[in-house]
């Protein structure tokens, strides 16, 4: 799956950041005309929607990874069999780096990644009007 969506989830960021960026600042010049104001609005929305979407994906991915080690330490094993006291051993020693998704192997998409492009859209955002 990561080799898969790896490129993918880098492209989508950097888009969604940049248009999120742009929307916005056409929003702010269409504030006299509500029908475009709303449009504009509309449409950064379902970009940060689905920003959002795909970052909670990530982030219950990374969740169930953590909780798969916990389950696995307070299981029962004592009472198993020695082929699975083993294995158990082994799902332990696999669990403990939890399973993540990453854009382009530059950074971990999680819901702290959610914030930090929407934290630059909005700085970007704030340069472009300025320099309007």
């Amino acid at each position: 799956m990561e080799s898969f969506y790896s490129t993918s989830f880098f492209l989508q960021a950097g888009l969604n950041m940049i248009a999120m960026s742009l929307t916005s600042l056409q929003a702010f010049t269409y504030m006299d005309e509500m029908a475009k104001f709303l449009q504009q609005m509309v449409f950064s929305y379902a970009q940060l929607l689905h920003l959002f979407f795909e970052c909670i994906s990530a982030q219950r991915l990374i969740d169930h990874s953590n909780r798969m080690h916990e389950h696995l330490i307070n299981v029962q094993w004592y009472q198993t069999s020695i082929r699975t006291r083993k294995i158990i051993n082994i799902m332990l020693i696999r669990s403990r780096l939890p399973c993540t998704l990453t854009a382009a192997n530059m950074f971990v998409i999680s819901m702290e990644t959610f914030s930090s492009i929407v934290r630059t859209s909005m700085s970007y955002f704030t340069v472009l009007r300025t320099a309007q």
